[in-house]
């Protein structure tokens, strides 16, 4: 399988086609001159990379990417084509690399009817399955990985070792990018009541387990979770003086405040969730 990643520029929207996605979009349930008001407003409110940004870029390439792919492009395929997208990050797969091929020089020509471009610094075919591994394995080198929504997806095998099996770890760049978030907060939110900081740091867990304890990336979770920890270990031992806590009374604080522990919430295969 030949997998094409693709990430579509947004600030390359053309208003003109805003407007009219919208209106067909949204038409049976706000009068037309509204939609028409509201979207002239965007002229001068629209933000890129703004909270509204991901709900324009799904309405708007539902009909510019979506709706063609599956009417038009896959018909025409010779093998298995499958098209998944959020908001603007979207990854292609093709049984049949002629069909990847000819893919990406129709995509341009599609999405410049819209005004739109891929941006090719983050676009790229690669060689991903099975067949992937195997071909990888008779070079002497490694199969590609891709990153997708915050999790790099490789090739494996299941537990057994046996038979091909797609996994996810998550992306080093978010596990940084999250890493840095919590240390910013955790700076400034140092001075709280431990029992005060200890619920909302429980809470920014929570939140990271959900979306990131998926099947196969307990090792992802269980890192963060350790990081998690030294930062909580080092920035609460500079509230008093240096060294006046040390590893065992952090470990009581633990006990007394436990923080949720790292387990994965969604299963991929629709197996029973466990903790590996």
């Amino acid at each position: 399988m030949l997998t094409l990643f693709a990430r579509s520029v947004f600030e390359d929207f053309g208003i003109c086609h805003i407007c009219i996605t919208i209106c067909v979009t949204l038409s049976s349930v706000i009068p037309l001159s509204l939609i028409v008001y509201y979207t002239e407003k965007f002229k001068v409110t629209f933000c890129v990379r703004g909270v509204i940004s991901p709900l324009l870029a799904n309405i708007y390439l539902h009909y510019a990417l979506d709706l063609w792919f599956e009417r038009v492009y896959r018909k025409s395929c010779t093998g298995y084509a499958r098209l998944i997208r959020y908001a603007d990050d979207f990854v292609v797969c093709f049984q049949y690399k002629a069909d990847a091929e000819r893919f990406r020089v129709e995509l341009e020509q599609r999405l410049g009817k819209f005004s739109l471009e891929v941006e090719p610094t983050k676009t790229k075919a690669m060689e991903f399955g099975r067949f992937a591994v195997q071909n990888a394995t008779k070079r002497g080198e490694r199969p590609e990985s891709f990153d997708f929504l915050g999790f790099t997806h490789y090739c494996s095998t299941r537990r057994d070792g046996t038979g091909f099996r797609m996994k996810r770890v998550t992306a080093r760049k978010k596990f940084i990018a999250k890493l840095r978030i919590f240390k910013e907060w955790l700076k400034k939110a140092r001075t709280l009541k431990t029992r005060e900081l200890w619920g909302i740091a429980a809470t920014k867990l929570r939140g990271h387990y959900n979306y990131y304890g998926v099947t196969d990336n307990y090792r992802g979770i269980m890192r963060f979770d350790q990081a998690v920890k030294r930062l909580l270990f080092k920035w609460l031992n500079r509230r008093g003086k240096r060294g006046c806590l040390n590893w065992e009374k952090f470990n009581v604080m633990l006990k007394r405040f436990p923080l949720p522990k790292p387990r994965i919430m969604v299963s991929m295969f629709g197996s029973p969730v466990n903790a590996m």
